[in-house]
């Protein structure tokens, strides 16, 4: 069973690890105001969304799913996690992607749309009043 939560910002350092392993090259900064959703088998992380909420908007500077989890669904569970925080705050969540990234059909099934701002492609979910 997988469960996905907010993690406490006292938890954040226990993430790091996770995301490193999912993304080895990045250098991994959270600010103590960040949000991270986290999906658990038990008790150990399978997979996380890094989110920094900037006045206006919603950054989701993160998502990824350690290898034997892909493709079964814990990126949906975690990205629907991440967009119900959305809907209580009422404002519009930007992830920059890489445009080969095969997660990108995962975030346009759930209402994201490519923007283009410059060289830069980001993928932008607007709140529907």
């Amino acid at each position: 069973m997988i469960n996905v939560r907010v993690l406490k910002s006292s938890e954040h350092d226990g993430v790091r690890n996770l995301i490193s392993v999912i993304f080895p090259s990045t250098f991994v900064t959270i600010a103590k105001d960040d949000i991270i959703v986290v999906a658990e088998v038990g008790a150990t992380p399978v997979g996380f969304a890094h989110i920094i909420d900037d006045q206006n908007r919603v950054i989701l500077q993160g998502i990824g799913v350690v290898d034997n989890m892909r493709n079964q669904g814990v990126g949906a569970l975690i990205l629907e996690h991440a967009l119900g925080l959305l809907y209580q705050w009422g404002k519009p969540m930007f992830l920059k992607v890489k445009m080969m990234n095969p997660a990108i059909d995962l975030y346009t099934r759930y209402g994201f749309c490519v923007k283009r701002f410059g060289a830069v492609s980001v993928l932008v979910k607007r709140i529907e009043n």
